[in-house]
């Protein structure tokens, strides 16, 4: 008798994902899923022993935009705060965004109004007038 993976049915919420499911949805194959979960950069949560992924999380990550977000800017990169550094005035914020760090310098009081913390899943909001492309030998 061949085995089926279980497919999900409307017994459950529709916006909580197996692993198998989520990778789907992400569009990973499942080892690369499960790296990227264990090192952090996928967010989870564990229900009854198993891992389980919230949909609307999995599409932040994903950097779709959630309803009523209206922010023409096409450049969004969902990352994970790694540092902060604070003054009284400035503060700088590193965002690790897959392999690569982006390093924004905010106001203390957009810092403070975000409640940023190490740790957090934050997005990087790209607008510039200007990009310099060079090439590496």
């Amino acid at each position: 008798m061949a085995t089926k993976h279980r497919i999900a049915t409307s017994a459950g919420p529709k916006d909580v994902l197996t692993a198998r499911e989520a990778a789907h949805y992400l569009r990973l194959a499942l080892p690369t899923f499960y790296r990227y979960m264990w090192e952090g950069k996928i967010p989870s949560s564990k229900i009854g022993g198993r891992y389980r992924f919230k949909k609307s999380l999995l599409d932040r990550w994903l950097g779709k935009k959630p309803e009523g977000d209206d922010v023409s800017g096409r450049n969004k990169l969902v990352g994970r705060v790694s540092a902060i550094k604070r003054d009284a005035i400035m503060a700088q914020v590193n965002l690790e965004v897959g392999e690569h760090k982006i390093t924004a310098v905010i106001t203390r009081d957009a810092l403070d109004e975000l409640r940023l913390k190490v740790g957090d899943v934050a997005v990087a909001l790209i607008k510039a007038t200007e990009v310099m492309v060079i090439k590496e030998h």
